[in-house]
């Protein structure tokens, strides 16, 4: 069956693709511009072309062609342009001022770096240059183009204009509102001028806050995010109190716990694995004191597989040391394996902590109506344990029923709807709940 030819105004064919060459002869002239005008490098912006047209051509079978290619070619020149501006050769050129939270619009968010000759000043500097990126990178992405333009290039609003071709009040408008995101943003992540880590580079040590196993060190950079970041500290009062609920692993028992927290866009997920060593924690203790803490070569100690949508952040034993791991093939599966390389030591009960993040949603909405809520966890250990599954729900969340599971947990800031017993290494353990959004 031949799909029917979708027509424009003009009566152009908006399905139908060309192919590639066109496409490169047609677009090469406006996008070297278009790059030249953000990177202000003749040559940059000519190897950007390239670069653009090599990662359009490797994603050109995927799209779907709608009468958008020009815009389609724009978004990835834009990405681009930006991981140019981000690298090493640019890094000297952009700092931030440390009075982020005025109120004034004219307060640049970046300028020129004070040169210096310090190498700590200059990564600290490089930290909060990422961070700003980062911030800008969150807005929709028209407000995205114009903070750029404004507070990084530092262009006009008319030249803003022409470039974006959008009217001067359009982006008055948006830089307004842009700007005012990006600080409020950037808050979170200065102390008295001083860079604070961010959600992202703090959430593996959430769980191991919560336990009060973790390095001090660590511990200090959770204080210091919370103390500005209030959906943080949410997650880690939340946590704190769910694992007082949760029994632990006796002395010879398999004992799994996954903990599931949805954030804005991803999931975040901790899971902690208890396995007794019995004799072998001694014969591994006395080849790490050896070995300076290196597993034998070719020998898996302990290993794992995960979600291949998933992106392991963290690995922390009993005490909260980071692990050293490395992926290793799954010839049997489209799932990731894992395993540890480097380790202190072997505990006679050994945890093994890992921290998650994935695009994976584990809340939706329902189609009849949009504000029940559907959760849903799922997990095959491949193992006899104990095992607890725990999804976090709002703490306004109304009318909770779980449908398969034990029940819900009020831990404060979340509730969490859980489901725990006993498995064999071939049983799958869900959860399934559902709640109505205030």
């Amino acid at each position: 069956m031949k799909h029917p030819r979708r027509l424009g105004k003009r009566g152009e064919c908006l399905s139908c693709k060309p192919d590639f060459e066109v496409v490169v002869v047609n677009n090469k002239n406006w996008l070297f511009q278009y790059l030249l005008s953000i990177v202000k490098d003749t040559q940059a912006a000519e190897d950007l072309v390239q670069e653009v047209f090599i990662r359009a051509y490797q994603n050109y079978d995927s799209y779907q062609e709608q009468g958008r290619l020009r815009r389609w070619l724009q978004r990835i020149a834009w990405n681009a342009a930006i991981r140019y501006m981000e690298g090493e050769n640019r890094r000297a050129e952009i700092s931030i001022y440390t009075d982020i939270g005025s109120d004034t619009e004219t307060v640049m968010l970046v300028d020129t770096l004070v040169s210096s000759e310090n190498l700590e000043d200059r990564v600290e500097h490089q930290e909060l240059v990422q961070r700003v990126m980062a911030a800008i990178r969150e807005l929709p992405e028209p407000q995205q183009q114009v903070v750029y333009y404004r507070y990084v290039q530092d262009f006009s609003v008319r030249m803003v204009a022409n470039i974006t071709n959008q009217s001067v009040g359009s982006v008055k408008s948006k830089s307004h509102y842009g700007l005012t995101k990006v600080k409020q943003r950037l808050a979170q992540y200065l102390v008295e001028g001083e860079y604070v880590m961010g959600c992202r580079e703090t959430y593996p040590f959430y769980y191991q806050y919560a336990k009060g196993k973790i390095m001090e060190e660590d511990r200090v950079k959770v204080e210091r995010h919370v103390a500005v970041c209030e959906t943080c500290k949410g997650i880690v009062s939340a946590l704190t109190k769910l694992l007082s609920h949760i029994t632990p692993a006796k002395e010879d028992e398999h004992r799994h716990v996954l903990i599931s927290i949805p954030l804005e866009h991803q999931t975040l997920t901790y899971t902690s694995y208890d396995v007794p060593m019995y004799d072998f924690y001694e014969r591994a203790n006395a080849i790490l004191a050896k070995t300076g803490g290196l597993i034998p070569e070719g020998e898996i100690w302990f290993s794992w597989g995960y979600d291949a949508d998933s992106e392991l952040i963290g690995v922390f034993d009993n005490e909260g040391h980071k692990i050293e791991y490395e992926h290793i093939a799954n010839p049997h599966s489209t799932n990731k394996r894992a395993v540890y390389r480097r380790m202190p030591k072997v505990y006679p009960l050994h945890t093994m902590a890992d921290v998650f993040l994935s695009n994976r949603k584990v809340i939706r909405s329902t189609l009849e109506d949009p504000n029940l809520m559907i959760g849903e966890l799922r997990n095959n250990l491949g193992a006899n344990a104990k095992s607890g599954l725990y999804l976090a729900l709002p703490e306004n969340a109304k009318n909770t029923r779980v449908k398969k599971g034990n029940g819900v947990i009020d831990a404060g800031h979340y509730k969490f709807a859980f489901s725990e017993r006993y498995v064999t290494e071939d049983e799958t353990i869900s959860l399934v709940c559902s709640y109505l959004k205030k």
